[in-house]
């Protein structure tokens, strides 16, 4: 029999509930005004590191406006573990705050938007903007996420033009409709073409959008496969961050918090394609 608990590569922190950035299209699984603190962090931390797991990723809301994203990093590193962020930060204290512990960060996987996406999801991650963010990196310890939505020759050429100049990886994603952001995108097929042709589609994008596909005819019928754990901004450890119904607090004995994550995975996601995408998202590492 498998050791679930074994299997797990690492933890998903959401630094806080709530979000200046506020994406229309945002997948975060809790929103309200919960602020990660530094003492439910570094108990948790503790705990993580007792059952085996060495890699975070701090995530948000944006993860440089917590007041302490600094000291985040550092006791992060304190504990052991190999620290990486996904950020929307481009200017100002956001930053001021990442550029700060870059040379600690593990990976640093900067988000942005094709203009349409932008427009739709009232972003401002523009891809013309991310340039300056890897420059205050130092190093090239990072890669560029895109959301693609109604793509155009003006966005694969802003794509190019910063892969090329910041020497990082990319990954383009469609943007697909979810159970909390409806919306209808004619052109998807086309986005598709352009992503694998312009960009190449890694096997879990393609699942992604072969389980969005399922999903438009019904439940789909698995579980979740996140080989991370998610940790929320109110201090609660669970298998996945759309279902709560086995997550444990931080403050709970080490016992309990063993025999509440040792279980193989939560039970099947009623929360559609945004569950389906961020799991498989941890499950890349």
């Amino acid at each position: 029999m498998s050791d679930p608990i074994g299997a797990l590569r690492g933890v998903l922190v959401s630094t806080a509930d709530n979000c200046a950035v506020n994406c229309r299209f945002c997948f975060r699984a809790d929103v309200g005004r919960d602020v990660l603190s530094l003492d439910t962090y570094a108990r948790a931390l503790s705990r993580l590191r007792e059952i085996g797991i060495d890699e975070l990723c701090l995530s948000g809301g944006e993860p440089t406006d917590h007041p302490e994203f600094g000291r985040l990093v550092r006791v992060a590193l304190q504990f052991g573990f190999r620290a990486s962020v996904v950020t929307a930060a481009r200017s100002g204290p956001r930053l001021d705050a990442l550029a700060e512990v870059a040379g600690m960060l593990s990976h640093v996987t900067v988000s942005a938007d094709s203009r349409k996406a932008g427009e739709l999801g009232r972003t401002g991650r523009t891809i013309s903007s991310a340039p300056k963010v890897f420059e205050s990196l130092g190093h090239h310890r990072a890669s560029l996420h895109v959301t693609a939505y109604d793509l155009d020759d003006d966005d694969l050429t802003e794509i190019a033009a910063v892969v090329e100049a910041a020497e990082v990886p990319v990954e383009v994603s469609p943007l697909l409709p979810s159970p909390t952001f409806r919306f209808e995108n004619p052109n998807l097929a086309r986005d598709l073409e352009l992503i694998s042709t312009s960009f190449g589609m890694s096997d879990q994008l393609r699942t992604v959008v072969s389980d969005y596909h399922a999903w438009l005819h019904g439940s789909v019928k698995r579980s979740c496969e996140s080989v991370r754990l998610y940790l929320s901004a109110d201090g609660y450890l669970r298998r996945c961050p759309y279902d709560k119904s086995g997550q444990v607090s931080v403050t709970a004995t080490r016992q309990v918090i063993r025999e509440a994550l040792d279980r193989s995975f939560c039970t099947p996601p009623t929360t559609g394609l945004a569950c389906m995408a961020i799991c498989r998202q941890d499950n890349e590492g």
